[in-house]
């Protein structure tokens, strides 16, 4: 899955295709990132170099080494009209992201921004910093959203049988396209019952602006919190059955009627991931595609799978699976 969402993302940023090996890169450089986000780092002082802050700090300095060249390579083939268009899915998801011009990409609107005056304008550092957080965050979370839907809809034949039958009414055995996500009903709540159950950031990081009570605790004014999304999205205060695949709970209103921040995937309040809604297309649109064209087997040891918690929810032993031409 990663392999899908890194080539869709790159689509989307630079609008051409992943060349041979060129993905491996970004990925190994985001891999040491992501290590350092577990929550065991977080309990001793940011000044400590322990081994993972090392990794972090020259995973960093690799990454932003591709960064500007990708953006070096992309300023010349702008200028040579090189650029190519984003594959399909890619297309579907930038079109949305973008307001559906098929010239334009992310980095496209990126470089608008630096060229700009004022409040509105990027600097180079500026660009390239919000390309590290879009190639760090932008491809194994979405990935592992896809995953876990996978392994969900292998877990339970019925929702899947079901699944297939809403793609096949609705698709009528053509490619999905953006166009289509609004009529696949069941495939939607499929994802945002993935998104409950296996949120691919498990934690969200705040940090306090005042003094504040919380229950029992008193929390002082500058000081880090973090927001266990997993378990507020298995707390049955707000879910029945909170351990269970049920992506019927998710009846018209429903989400409306939950508490405040009982479901945030992607947080809430003013700092909301900015590419939730790329996020979800993509999401939709990938397993729309897989599913259209392949019954899934799961052939773990035992449908139960321990979680193993980075920066995104992974499990310990991967998730593995069957696909059958259908």
């Amino acid at each position: 899955m990663q392999d899908l969402t890194i080539e869709i993302l790159f689509a989307t940023l630079f609008g051409r295709d992943l060349a041979p090996g060129e993905g491996d890169d970004l990925r190994d450089a985001s891999d040491g990132l992501n290590k350092w986000f577990v929550p065991t780092s977080w309990l001793l002082p940011l000044w400590v170099p322990t081994p993972s802050r090392r990794e972090f700090s020259n995973s960093e300095s690799r990454l932003r080494v591709e960064i500007r060249r990708l953006l070096a390579e992309y300023e010349y083939a702008d200028k040579s009209g090189t650029v190519t268009l984003a594959d399909q899915v890619g297309q579907s998801a930038s079109e949305s992201q973008s307001g559906g011009s098929e010239s334009e990409t992310l980095l496209s609107k990126l470089s608008e921004a630096g060229e700009a005056a004022g409040d509105d304008h990027l600097s180079p550092e500026e660009i390239e910093d919000q390309m590290l957080t879009m190639i760090f965050a932008g491809y194994e979370t979405t990935a592992a959203a896809i995953a876990f839907a996978l392994y969900s809809l292998a877990a339970e034949p019925d929702v899947c049988a079901a699944f297939h039958e809403e793609l096949d009414t609705v698709l009528d055995g053509r490619p999905p396209t953006r166009d289509d996500v609004s009529r696949l009903d069941l495939t939607n709540r499929i994802v945002t019952e993935t998104l409950r159950l296996y949120p691919p950031i498990h934690t969200i990081p705040r940090q306090t602006t005042r003094e504040v009570d919380v229950g029992s605790y008193r929390l002082p004014s500058d000081e880090q919190v973090h927001l266990s999304v997993i378990s507020i999205h298995r707390d049955e205060r707000y879910y029945d059955a909170p351990l269970e695949f049920r992506p019927e709970r998710w009846t018209d209103g429903f989400e409306e009627q939950l508490d405040d921040y009982a479901f945030i995937p992607f947080g809430g309040g003013r700092r909301t991931c900015i590419g939730r809604e790329f996020a979800r297309l993509e999401a939709t649109l990938a397993l729309a595609t897989i599913g259209q064209e392949f019954d899934l087997e799961w052939t773990g040891d035992e449908t139960d799978i321990a979680i193993e918690p980075e920066m995104t929810t992974k499990t310990q032993n991967g998730l593995p699976m069957t696909l059958r031409k259908r």
